[in-house]
């Protein structure tokens, strides 16, 4: 951290020479550069931290930025130009003097440069869904796994923003995924049944389906059959409609289902 002649504070980060771009330093593509200085930016991170934590305990003031004011003219960048001969990427311009505070290893991981919903979340988050786990719980069981916000990689609103991407493909296209389903069912087993209607509009309004084993059942203990439309979707406004039964056990036994 170095002071200027026009009383203004200037933030160096405290970086290795290793971690840090150089002018003329070669990459083979844009993502490989945007992701080494992803991860130096990252680094300042930390190591600003160290700074303010000793300047804080010396006697001098620290001068803290207005919140007010989002923008501060920070001139720090890099520009990469393509190189005249190969394919790859060169380092032209580095400022690396910021003219704020960097941010805190206790909150880098907010910024959103380094927040990113992995593959192997997003089949985690999808599965959670599946069993009606909230958002926030889901969230939660990524920061003990990870071993703290800090190391989940991503925020609950990056999870819940990814939910709603998976909603919005799905939208318009349910009723023909749900037939698609019970297609692939019915070419696995030919005892499988469904039939379904739309109306004038060739919107879906209604179906039903039975398998083989809630087949068997009915045939064995159909002689009492309980239709409860007690059940209400609230996406779509439907009534979900189980007929059930019980057995010579007293179990609950399902012979079929609709909407």
């Amino acid at each position: 951290m170095e002071e200027n002649s026009g009383d203004e504070l200037s933030y160096i980060p405290q970086v290795g020479d290793n971690q840090k771009p150089q002018i003329g330093m070669q990459f083979e593509s844009l993502e490989e550069a945007f992701s080494f200085y992803n991860q130096y930016a990252r680094e300042s991170g930390h190591t600003d931290a160290n700074i303010w934590s000793k300047q804080s305990k010396s006697d001098e003031p620290v001068k803290e930025r207005a919140r007010g004011e989002i923008r501060t003219g920070c001139k720090s960048k890099i520009s990469v130009v393509k190189e005249q001969i190969g394919l790859g990427w060169v380092v032209s311009t580095f400022m690396e003097s910021h003219n704020h505070p960097l941010s805190t290893p206790s909150k880098v991981h907010l910024l959103r440069s380094h927040r990113t919903v992995s593959a192997a979340k997003k089949a985690l988050s999808q599965q959670f869904a599946e069993a009606n786990v909230p958002t926030c719980q889901q969230m939660r069981l990524f920061e003990i796994e990870s071993g703290g916000p800090e190391h989940v990689g991503c925020t609950e609103r990056d999870i819940r923003n990814y939910e709603k991407t998976l909603r919005d493909e799905h939208k318009g296209i349910d009723a023909e995924t749900l037939i698609d389903f019970f297609l692939s069912e019915k070419d696995k087993s030919s005892t499988f049944f469904f039939d379904y209607e739309t109306d004038s509009d060739n919107r879906f309004i209604r179906c039903f389906w039975a398998d083989p084993v809630s087949r068997r059942a009915y045939t064995a203990f159909g002689d009492v059959v309980v239709f409860d439309t007690t059940y209400n979707t609230n996406k779509y406004g439907m009534i979900f409609a189980p007929f059930v039964g019980v057995n010579h056990h007293h179990q609950t036994l399902v012979f079929g289902c609709d909407f």
